[in-house]
């Protein structure tokens, strides 16, 4: 671009009539991409918030099951009441709603959740970013789920998780519902542990072949697993290389890891394509910042890391739990004493909304 403004703009000094200033203007016009010029303006008064399950099959593949919890802009009925979440609190989610009518289209986020979790067990994530207007698919990755897992996905095949992403990506923006409502040039990642690792390797960050072999071989070796299950997993690397979607310009990093166990090196970090937002508590013991999140920052070219002092565990990222999830999982929903999940989550939503409207252009109205 910048040898043809300079061709223009010399060819403007020697052309009769045609002032150098318009040259310099239009150059800069063409420097911007088009969609910003397009784009739509976001309100700055919150939206109410809107929930559904979606569930497609993926032809290509055997007509494999793909899921997702989509969280978005809502206009719901008057007599609605929220949703409920199972082992959660403090979400205020319409099943179903209508779409909010606001005629604009909206960024888009996909969340991806942590080994054999799921896309609910994060909703106030995806709740408070579209509470400011983004549509967020939260997840449900196949066969490495809460309700649906295996050593085989959650550990072996743990590539099928950025290429379901970009599946999901392109299925809602081929959805004649939900599709016109998003802007395919604004579109975001996030992620939590595993899937904040998930987060890096689609944002272009790269697994060493050879190192990523290693892992897997670790668990297809693995006396403990059932011999079945050692029986499918494939020693081969091939399928985690070049799993970058060109599509996703930002990645919100939750507690990655395990960044150097499965293979993501020095040299791979330094492939990151577009700017990450890396943020751990610093008591994190599951994925030890050191190892993990500072590591990747290190090396990554554009990213932000943001370490939560104190006794901040690997779990602050979930939802909040109801009495139900305290009594049985005390270890997912009882945090440190002192640490407040409910301030926490206000803190890393507004972190990752300026981190995203920033990085994904996004427009909005001013505060009369």
């Amino acid at each position: 671009m910048r040898s043809v403004c300079l061709w223009r703009n010399s060819f403007a000094r020697f052309s009769a009539g045609v002032p150098v200033w318009f040259a310099i203007m239009y150059c800069g016009l063409m420097a911007w991409p088009a969609y910003v010029f397009a784009q739509d303006v976001l309100p700055t008064a919150r939206y109410t918030v809107g929930m559904t399950q979606v569930e497609y099959l993926n032809p290509a593949d055997g007509g494999r099951p793909l899921d997702y919890m989509l969280i978005y802009p809502a206009a719901p009925d008057i007599a609605a009441t929220p949703v409920k979440i199972f082992l959660s609190t403090n979400l205020h989610m319409y099943k179903d709603a209508p779409i909010a009518a606001d005629g604009l289209k909206h960024p888009l986020v996909i969340f991806s959740h942590g080994a054999g979790g799921n896309g609910a067990g994060y909703a106030w994530f995806g709740e408070y970013l579209a509470s400011h207007g983004y549509f967020v698919a939260m997840v449900y990755h196949y066969r490495a789920n809460t309700y649906d897992s295996s050593a085989l996905y959650v550990r072996n095949r743990i590539w099928q998780r950025p290429r379901d992403i970009s599946l999901d990506i392109t299925h809602l923006l081929q959805d004649k519902v939900w599709g016109p409502h998003i802007d395919p040039n604004q579109i975001g990642v996030a992620g939590h542990s595993q899937g904040g690792f998930s987060a890096l390797w689609i944002g272009g960050a790269k697994v060493n072949p050879d190192l990523f072999l290693a892992y897997q071989r670790r668990w297809k070796e693995n006396q403990v697993v059932p011999a079945y299950l050692r029986q499918q997993m494939r020693l081969d690397a091939e399928p985690a290389r070049n799993v970058r979607d060109n599509r996703v310009k930002a990645a919100f990093a939750m507690a990655p890891g395990d960044i150097q166990g499965f293979g993501m090196d020095e040299a791979g970090l330094r492939q990151m394509a577009i700017p990450a937002y890396i943020i751990v508590g610093a008591g994190d013991t599951t994925t030890p910042p050191e190892e993990n999140a500072e590591f990747a920052a290190k090396y990554i070219p554009d990213a932000q890391l943001d370490v939560l002092p104190g006794p901040v565990g690997h779990e602050i990222f979930g939802n909040e739990c109801d009495q139900v999830g305290r009594d049985n999982y005390p270890e997912a929903c009882i945090d440190a004493p002192g640490v407040d999940r409910a301030k926490l989550h206000d803190y890393i939503g507004n972190a990752a909304l300026r981190f995203f409207d920033t990085n994904l252009n996004v427009q909005r109205q001013r505060p009369n």
